[in-house]
């Protein structure tokens, strides 16, 4: 029952709050112009659809106690949200990113099944790994001459936020999974003829770190 509720209420919140995300822009021009239309209820429709699945799955009778299942449905909830404003406006939005960033290391110590140095480890890495990404996305920009980059600075922010979240060693299977979802609308532009087209990674990234925080003892 618990679970059924819990996935109710994420629909709701899924749908709301993309419906607002605009609002998380700093940018004055795109917080006047939320999303409309097709474009919406497609972004509309994935927010709920993906937090309805993640809250189920969070409360689900053989997962955490009530404490670390509602850290995990709101951890999952702004990953969502982080997903959708990158489809929206290719940006992962500072005004979510940092207070997330700051609430997972807040949190740390709150996992039943990773410690406080595994949280961290996975940080430390994250951190490098998102240096190196950030580089290999202004190499590949310049190499295809285009002005928008592969990886940008929003990508650093959620590669740390997910190293934050899913620890050492299970953030490794999180970008990994982030990276073969991503390999899928690659593989469609190449084969499409568009290969310098720059499309979000942060989605896919995003949906990695979701998985690894439902399943964390596949993991962890």
């Amino acid at each position: 029952m618990v679970t059924i509720i819990a996935a109710w209420a994420g629909l709701a919140a899924g749908w709301l709050a993309v419906g607002e995300q605009h609002r998380l822009y700093q940018q004055s021009h795109y917080r006047s112009s939320p999303a409309a239309g097709r474009k919406r209820l497609f972004l509309r429709g994935f927010g709920a659809l993906a937090t309805g699945a993640a809250w189920g799955l969070a409360f689900r009778p053989d997962h955490y106690d009530a404490g670390p299942a509602a850290l995990t449905a709101g951890f999952a909830f702004v990953l969502v949200v982080l997903a959708a404003t990158d489809f929206d406006r290719k940006i992962i939005p500072n005004r979510l990113s940092y207070p997330a960033i700051v609430a997972a290391a807040v949190f740390s110590w709150a996992w039943p099944d990773r410690s406080v140095g595994a949280i961290w480890g996975g940080a430390g890495f994250a951190v490098a790994v998102s240096a190196g990404v950030f580089a290999l996305g202004l190499l590949v920009g310049t190499v295809l001459r285009v002005k928008d980059t592969p990886f940008g600075l929003g990508d650093v922010k959620l590669i740390i936020l997910m190293g934050l979240l899913c620890g050492w060693p299970a953030v490794m299977t999180a970008l990994l999974f982030g990276a073969i979802a991503a390999g899928v609308p690659s593989f469609a532009l190449l084969l499409a003829g568009r290969p310098r087209t720059v499309f979000s990674y942060g989605p896919y990234l995003a949906a990695g770190g979701v998985v690894v925080l439902l399943f964390p003892g596949s993991f962890v």
